[in-house]
């Protein structure tokens, strides 16, 4: 594997551990609301209009963002009805196969997301609650989650032709912890 492509995996699964532990310290946040709103309408009988939607838009952002880092540990669900018996070189290979559907995949839904956000903007969309928050920021945010899905998928694409190739990409797992 040449050097541009260890380092583009190298700055790529950095970033993906970063939004990964940033969505992760979100739940958080997302629990301290919830508890908070909780708390609020059964003790001092005081609800508010905007707890339970800002809840679900950490969720979305904690969902979005934590996509690459979830591909990184290879958490994603798989069909593995086959694949589980296979060998590491055979499950790269497949893996280099099915990269293209995944491209397609990640392809439209980043040009839909953008979309999105283009029209949040051009309307001034807001969410139809009470509350009526401006959409834009969440779908800003649930963009980048989802391009940097798209760019973990490509660095997972380059560590898979590497082991399909017979290479070691320990190599790089040992230079990232440096």
């Amino acid at each position: 594997m040449n050097k541009a492509a260890k380092a583009y995996v190298r700055v790529i699964d950095k970033s993906s551990r970063f939004f990964g532990k940033v969505a992760m310290c979100m739940v958080l946040g997302m629990i301290a609301i919830l508890l908070y709103e909780a708390i609020s309408r059964t003790i001092f009988n005081r609800p508010h209009i905007w707890a339970v939607e800002m809840a679900q838009f950490i969720m979305a952002a904690y969902y979005l963002l934590g996509g690459g880092y979830t591909l990184l540990l290879d958490g994603h669900v798989r069909m593995d009805l086959l694949y589980h018996r296979w060998t590491i070189k055979q499950k790269a290979l497949a893996d280099v196969i099915t990269f293209f559907i995944v491209l397609i995949y990640m392809t439209v839904l980043s040009y839909g997301a953008v979309q999105g956000i283009l029209y949040a903007i051009k309307y001034k969309q807001v969410s139809y609650s009470a509350w009526s928050p401006s959409v834009v920021p969440i779908k800003i945010i649930m963009t980048m989650g989802i391009f940097m899905m798209f760019l973990q998928v490509i660095s997972e694409l380059i560590k898979d032709i590497a082991v399909a190739r017979g290479e070691s990409i320990e190599i790089i797992r040992a230079e990232d912890k440096k």
